[in-house]
């Protein structure tokens, strides 16, 4: 039976003087704070505390009695992998017998780290569970270092990790190796530093610890939650008894392990003696698979029967095989429970099931959260047309707590926070329980801010409204992103669905609409209307993005800072800001540019009622202050002069400037980057030579003279713009694509001829690595956020991505057999990782060296190695098979360059200091056979190219820091005798980084396009160094340039923001 107790406590804001102050604020009732609290007994009689039972859920005396049923299924072809009761609790034993063998304690924590659940993940959380200790399952990406602080943090000395994880020697000893179900495991013990950050907890952890976990940070900042066996034992009981959980019951594991929903499938099975399915693939990667796994065709394969997942993975399945697989009256599935996010609408549940199947299914809406481990609340659906609230608590120990704020200038007044609280169910949070140093702990209900706003209604039912850092100030006005989000819903259609984000850096409102059909832009615009006149004006967002998915994050919930980065805009000249404005919102358009009729908001009896289009005023387009103030913080942003930003206000609130007016001004004014004010795009001036392009000459090198007229006909096709500088390498696929990176985030995959684009992506940080293309549908790149990216370049889809662990700048190496990924990095933990192409696995990782690594390592294919160089000067021959390193030498001075094979007999290869030695080396112990110093630092790598005409000799040509493009001539012989000699170098005006690129335009006919950081690019014969041609480009150059032979074009990236394409 429900009870309900409300107490009212009314808080003033400041100190009453008197009684009848205390009645003026009573009556205004204006400045007050409602504090609701309300407590929930459960329909069902739970015990109040576990703490006298004798045996846990995960006691293997408990778990013995279940016997031959199975404990945990891998769906595998052609037949599943199962394993029962009876040989978990035998692996086990064997663990534990391990585990005390190697002195680890009991009563204490084990780190926990995996890639993802397997059989023997869930045998060793058995096992460090009824060794009485506590697990703490970790991110698998995370770099040792962070790991180790992590660590400290929790109070925690073991770790137990899958072998083919990386774990620094530096942070961690290693104890013993083991398999578990063909799987193997490394155990290690934390080494304590001097520098080592100090447990978090001030006091000592709860007795019966079960687990400990982090925060993913969507209620607060991340915290450290220790969870004791009684606070998470209510939960799985009360869930048990509610759902009827029994031996019959499949449920489907798939939470990740750092998310705690995934103890609740794993313990609610034990609890029950129910089997835990697992699948190969999980449905971010593969929702057709998983779907396959989880309710197969085949009726002699058994399905899932409870499944437990986010809305917005769940969503991933699509509707019609939610509705025809999942949902449908003959499948397996008993039990949905969707939580962690708001619950679907009632028009997206009818698009997903009939009526009739909530007669036949529990479609429930549970609702908890980590700081009272994991579910609190639940409802069972009962209608599709009705509101969904949170339901009532899963035990009889929560009680819950709104915190009312009765303020008409605040949205949603009536609305407060809800606060779970439970005296048995207490986890221990060091950042707050240490500071606020509860009283009477034991007893007394402690209470924990969930940061979700909600609405208690009449009949006792709490529906939530919205997160609480969701309401946010525009323009001085506090606006709810929630409502405003359920207002757009109820224009949009059944499919669709709507958030709202904001961007605090611009002050800007985002609408992200999911529509599973490509609208049409005319389509798009007559939603957007709309939807506006549906808004008041603070309400009306300044952009709305339309997309076929939204993206979620690691943990299933729909990933706001990933879709805030997608959806973010691109800098924009000032007049663009202006002109889609004003096309996009208030339909205002140039009569002489469009064709479609205009609305036009004009009063009548207004002087300005004959005008249209750029003649109007902003005002009588259309436009508001509200707008004015919108578009000046954007546009200001790019202004030198603050009083040309307030200009600007006044003109747009002007009603006799016009918009023409406007747009002149724009253009007029002194902007932050000259590349904001859109030009015609021009090929740049002239191909001459110009006059001040001198001679060079060298002892034993030949004198360069000037040349006067042309030879080639050198002309620019086109030119893309990616925002911000491209500095990165361009990559090309099979003469056909061109795909280059930019500081702008911007991966971009063009047409080689006309420079069509196919595919635009944007990650979380810059690029300046190129692009290594495995096939025609995927690539792989490395950005500056440690990630190493799998993408599909013709359609742009993010396929998979790698977290490295630090900057990525050389470019991805991909073996010969195709086998096998090596990358270079940043790193501090592992500055080499080797994947597997098929499934991205690490194989291998190591750290040569002390620093990063920036040149891409050079393959020997008959050895099967590579050879890779690092910017603390030395260099190595590594296995591709294992990681072994077969022979290091060390140099002086760091390596930029990355080293070439220097002839086919792949006996030699060529290698370049920064200072501006160039060595020859033997690759089979790495020794230097010929050294040349050039007279300056070298950035640039080394070319190496050996023309018929030249018999017997081998070119190596790179750029200098002295203005010089060198070629060298280098002769060998069968002894591995080698000799180095300048053949010529050229002046080109300015220092050089990018790598020099060699065009073979006949068979006899070899040039060299290079560029230099003053934006000059030269073109010179290889044979002699006569400059052939040279211009300039409007920005500086860093980027390698990319020659198609079959098209005779060159691509290369400019400081200007543009990638340029020349051709012959």
């Amino acid at each position: 039976m429900e009870t309900i107790r409300i107490k009212t406590e009314l808080q003033d804001d400041t100190e009453l003087n008197s009684q009848s102050e205390l009645d003026v604020e009573l009556k205004q009732d204006l400045e007050s704070k409602t504090t609701v609290e309300i407590e929930f007994k459960s329909e069902i009689d739970i015990e109040p505390t576990i703490v006298g039972e004798p045996i846990k859920l995960y006691d293997i005396v408990k778990l013995r009695e279940f016997g031959d049923v199975p404990f945990v299924i891998k769906r595998m072809e052609p037949q599943d992998f199962s394993i029962s009761y009876r040989k978990a609790v035998s692996s086990v034993e064997t663990i534990l017998e391990r585990l005390r063998r190697n002195g680890v304690p009991t009563g204490i924590g084990i780190a926990f780290r995996i890639a993802s659940h397997t059989p023997s993940s869930c045998i060793l959380i058995l096992a460090i569970l009824n060794h009485k200790c506590h697990f703490y399952c970790n991110d698998k990406m995370m770099l040792s270092k962070a790991l180790h602080s992590q660590m400290c943090r929790a109070g925690i000395d073991y770790l137990i990790v899958n072998a083919h994880m990386p774990v620094g020697a530096v942070y961690f000893e290693s104890l013993d190796s083991f398999l578990v179900y063909n799987e193997e495991y490394k155990l290690f013990k934390l080494k304590h530093t001097s520098t080592e950050a100090a447990p978090e907890a001030k006091a000592p952890l709860p007795p019966n610890m079960c687990y400990t976990i982090t925060t993913t940070g969507t209620t607060g900042e991340p915290k450290l939650i220790h969870v004791p066996y009684e606070c998470i034992a209510p939960n799985i009981v009360g869930l048990s008894q509610k759902l009827n959980i029994s031996m019959a019951d499949i449920i489907y594991l798939g939470t990740p392990c750092t998310f705690d929903p995934s103890v609740v499938e794993l313990f609610l099975a034990m609890q029950n003696g129910a089997a835990v399915l697992l699948t190969h693939y999980s449905i971010r990667e593969s929702p057709k698979r998983v779907l396959s796994a989880l309710f197969p065709t085949s009726v002699t394969t058994p399905g899932i029967t409870v499944l437990q997942m986010t809305p917005s993975l769940f969503r991933q399945f699509g509707a019609n095989a939610i509705r025809e697989r999942i949902l449908s009256s003959s499948s397996t599935l008993r039990v949905l429970l969707l939580g962690g996010e708001p619950f679907p609408s009632s028009a997206e549940l009818a698009t997903w099931m009939d009526p009739q199947v909530l007669l036949q299914k529990h479609i429930c809406n549970i609702y908890g959260i980590t700081e009272v481990s994991c579910w609190s609340l639940m409802y069972i659906l009962q209608s599709l047309h009705s509101r969904v609230p949170l339901g009532t608590p899963i035990d009889d120990q929560t009680v819950l707590r709104i915190h009312i704020q009765s303020k008409k200038n605040i949205p949603n007044a009536g609305c407060g926070e809800l606060w779970l609280g439970s005296a048995t169910r207490r986890c221990y949070i060091p950042e707050i329980d240490d500071i606020e140093n509860q009283k009477d702990q034991g007893t007394s209900v402690c209470y924990r801010a969930t940061g979700d706003i909600v609405r208690r209604f009449e009949d006792g039912s709490i529906v939530y409204e919205e997160r609480a850092n969701d309401v946010v100030k525009r323009a001085g006005t506090k606006i709810s992103l929630g409502l405003i989000t359920r207002k757009i819903e109820k224009c949009l259609h059944t499919s669709e669905l709507a958030t709202c984000l904001w961007l605090d850096e611009l002050q800007k409102l985002i609408c992200c609409i999911r529509s599973l059909e490509l609208k049409t832009k005319i389509q798009q615009r007559a939603q957007t209307f709309d939807i506006l006149s549906k808004l008041i004006t603070a309400e009306q967002p300044d952009r709305f993005v339309y997309l076929q998915h939204f993206p979620c994050n690691a943990h299933g919930k729909l990933d706001k800072m990933l879709l805030l980065k997608e959806c973010t805009l691109l800098a924009q000249p000032a007049q663009d800001i202006l002109k889609s404005f004003l096309h996009d919102r208030l339909e205002c358009v140039d009569v002489q540019t469009e064709r479609t009729p205009k609305k036009q908001r004009l009063e009548r009896g207004s002087p300005q009622c004959n005008l249209s289009g750029y003649d109007l005023s902003f005002r009588h387009a259309g436009g508001t202050s509200f707008h004015a103030i919108t578009l000046c913080r954007e546009i200001g942003l790019q202004m030198c002069i603050d009083d040309e930003q307030r200009h600007l206000f006044e003109m747009l609130l002007d009603e006799s400037v016009s918009l023409r007016s406007i747009l002149q001004f724009l253009d007029s004014a002194k902007l932050v980057t000259h590349n904001t004010k859109l030009k015609p795009i021009e090929p740049p001036l002239s191909c001459a030579v110009s006059a001040t392009m001198g001679c060079s000459t060298s002892t034993g090198g030949l004198v360069i003279t000037r040349f006067e007229k042309p030879a080639l006909h050198f002309q620019f096709h086109w030119k893309v713009n990616f925002s911000k500088c491209v500095d990165s390498p361009v990559a090309q696929y099979e003469s056909r694509y061109i795909c280059v990176g930019a500081h702008s985030k911007l991966l971009r995959t063009l047409d080689a001829l006309t420079g069509q684009e196919h595919c635009t992506i944007k990650l979380p940080d810059r690029i300046e690595c190129k692009v290594t293309f495995l096939s025609e549908q995927l690539a792989m790149v490395g950005c500056y956020d440690g990630c190493l990216y799998g993408f599909n370049p013709l359609t742009g889809d993010l396929l998979w991505n790698i977290d490295i662990g630090g900057m990525i700048k050389a470019q991805p190496f991909l073996s010969s057999d195709g086998e096998r990924i090596v990358v270079c990095s940043y790193a501090e933990d592992y500055n080499v990782m080797c994947l597997s192409t098929e499934r991205q696995q690490v194989l291998w990782c190591m750290r040569i060296g002390e620093k990063a690594i920036f040149a891409t390592p050079l393959e020997l294919t008959k050895q099967q190695a590579v050879i890779i160089c690092t910017l603390d000067g030395g260099y190595a021959c590594v296995s591709l098979l294992d990681g072994s390193v077969k022979w290091m030498q060390k140099c002086k001075e760091p390596f930029f360059a990355s080293p070439v094979l220097l002839d086919s007999s792949a006996e030699i290869f060529v290698c370049a200091e920064v200072a501006g030695r160039v060595h020859a080396c033997d690759v089979n112990n790495g020794q230097i056979l010929a050294t040349h110093a050039a007279d300056g630092n070298i950035f640039s790598s080394l070319v190496v190219k050996a023309p018929p005409t030249q018999m017997g000799y081998t070119f190596v040509l790179f750029g200098c820091i002295d203005h010089h493009l060198y070629c060298l001539r280098c002769k060998t012989n069968a002894a591995k005798h080698v000799s180095f000699e300048l053949h010529w170098k050229v002046d080109v005006g300015s220092s050089i980084y990018a790598t020099p690129t060699i065009l073979t335009i006949e068979p006899s006919e070899n040039l060299v396009f290079c560029c230099a950081t003053n934006g000059r690019v030269v073109l010179a014969n290889l044979g002699n160094g006569q400059i052939q041609w040279l211009d300039k480009l409007a920005g500086e150059l860093f980027s390698t340039p990319c020659y198609i032979e079959s098209l005779r074009r060159v691509y290369v990236g400019c400081r200007d923001n543009f990638l340029y394409c020349m051709g012959i």
